[in-house]
């Protein structure tokens, strides 16, 4: 059984307040993520990458199909799936500290846990340590640079032991030597703990530089079209020739068409 299970999933939303009209996003996608996978999705924008993520982490129902978790629909949010976004999401009155034992507390108190300020901020500051933040701990995140902001936001899931990090183009509002910095800083830290991860990004080189595996997906509305997959060996050296062959290859199947809104067919399907 895989850890994450998409099955002949669709997403639609209504673009009138009828609901007479909907919009397209996924179409009929099929996807399993294995546990200790780093998987990257790739494709046009609007395609549905984000979506599929959302659905993954339970902010989104799909109109069709389903989507699994250990083999359970996913219906909620959960701390055993954790998510990053391109935005830090830090709360700027509390320490870098304070932040991830915020995020602690919350997380216990909803699984209705007992919540010990002691062990969470030893484990705060453990996670802290692994991205390189424990001396930064006291600061407060407007003293910070984006990169750092975003690997607190890794921090806290690492600190909550969430079983799954999804990732929402964290990086992409960084400039290219920080981003390059933390792509490697996360590839190595997956390596490390073997954290199942699944990445957005529009940045082909970036994928291929991390990736076990890319899924790339055609233009709206978002299916899975072609699936590559690397070895853990492989070095992730953006000079690398076979990265290269990879990314030149990736590129030439990138789609180019879309399709947005939902057929008479489709419609069909969606309103019942």
């Amino acid at each position: 059984m895989s850890l994450i299970e998409l099955t002949d999933v669709s997403k639609a939303f209504f673009t009138d307040r009828h609901k007479t009209t909907a919009k397209l996003s996924l179409d009929h996608v099929d996807l399993n993520v294995e546990e200790g996978e780093f998987v990257s999705l790739i494709g046009p924008s609007g395609c549905g990458k984000t979506v599929t993520l959302s659905m993954m982490a339970g902010f989104v129902m799909p109109t069709l199909g389903e989507v699994r978790f250990r083999g359970e629909c996913i219906e909620k949010p959960g701390p055993e799936r954790g998510v990053v976004f391109q935005e830090y999401s830090l709360l700027p009155w509390l320490s870098v500290m304070q932040n991830v034992v915020f995020a602690l507390r919350n997380s216990i108190r909803a699984a209705g846990g007992r919540f010990d300020r002691e062990e969470a901020a030893q484990r705060a500051a453990d996670a802290l340590a692994t991205v390189g933040l424990d001396d930064v701990a006291d600061m407060r995140p407007n003293t910070l640079s984006g990169g750092m902001k975003q690997r607190v936001a890794i921090a806290r899931l690492l600190a909550l032991d969430s079983e799954v990090f999804l990732m929402d183009e964290p990086f992409s509002a960084l400039d290219e030597q920080t981003r390059h910095a933390l792509d490697m800083s996360l590839f190595e830290l997956w390596r490390e703990r073997r954290k199942t991860i699944v990445f957005v990004t529009h940045n082909i080189s970036e994928a291929v530089l991390m990736s076990s595996r890319i899924v790339l997906f055609s233009s709206s509305p978002g299916h899975v079209v072609e699936q590559w997959t690397l070895s853990t060996e492989t070095e992730r050296d953006p000079s690398s020739r076979e990265l290269i062959e990879l990314a030149d290859e990736i590129r030439a199947h990138m789609p180019l068409s879309s399709r947005g809104f939902a057929t008479n067919r489709e419609m069909g399907e969606l309103l019942g």
